[in-house]
């Protein structure tokens, strides 16, 4: 599904480019638009980054908690891989949270001009626990991969 949006967000960009009054008839506010009528097909542009962003870290991810769980199936699942897993898990939630904080903070910023646009955006207490939860869960799996590694070494 997240390459779907990937697509389409890449799609978006050429087809409104080539036509910008779909984005100027989608402001329902005759006077932002006449006022900021250059201005917003790069909002625009820069809004789409930021989801494909968003969408390129959420997939990202998702194939490392995919590995995780393969492995986790598999194999024994406290190795120092899917320690790593985790660890790289709890950077891209860290990363997925602060990109929240600065498309809140740009869509501040826009005034509310832009208020038709309803771009969410800003701090999330929930993320912010999951990437503490991550990073500890991480360091508990490293912890059990060292833990079995010197099972190992003794039996």
């Amino acid at each position: 599904m997240c390459w779907l949006g990937i697509l389409a967000a890449l799609l978006a960009v050429p087809l409104v480019a080539h036509d910008r009054r779909w984005l100027l008839d989608s402001v329902h506010d005759a006077e932002a638009a006449a006022a900021h009528g250059n201005d917003l097909f790069l909002h625009f542009c820069l809004g789409l980054g930021a989801i494909i962003a968003l969408l390129v870290l959420c997939l990202l991810f998702l194939r490392h908690l995919l590995r995780l769980l393969k492995s986790a199936a598999r194999e024994r699942p406290f190795t120092h891989a899917n320690a790593r897993r985790l660890q790289r898990m709890a950077w891209l939630m860290l990363a997925m949270e602060l990109l929240s904080i600065l498309i809140g903070a740009y869509a501040a910023w826009m005034g509310p001009d832009f208020t038709w646009m309803e771009v969410g955006g800003g701090m999330s207490i929930t993320g912010l626990v999951a990437v503490l939860m991550l990073f500890v869960l991480a360091r508990v799996f490293a912890v059990g991969a060292a833990m079995r590694d010197d099972l190992d070494g003794v039996i």
